[in-house]
């Protein structure tokens, strides 16, 4: 049980920053973008955000990894 709650606030961690990371990057959005990524995307690799974006995408699917272990895993 222990393990399912930290699962979950490590991805409710993750869910935050990267929603403040998008936040962020929306209200600065750039004049001029690649077509193939969007301007969003493009505006975070400009601000230098990518790196934190991708450590909170990597939180999630941690959180989720580890919620899913312990939902899966036998009572002893």
């Amino acid at each position: 049980m222990k393990r399912a709650l930290i699962g979950g606030f490590i991805s409710l961690i993750g869910s935050i920053w990267a929603l403040a990371i998008v936040f962020l990057a929306g209200s600065n959005l750039v004049t001029s973008w690649d077509t193939k990524l969007g301007r969003l995307w493009s505006t975070v690799i400009e601000m230098d955000l990518a790196c934190l974006f991708v450590i909170s995408v990597v939180f999630i699917v941690l959180g989720l990894i580890l919620m899913a272990v312990e939902l899966f895993c036998k009572e002893k």
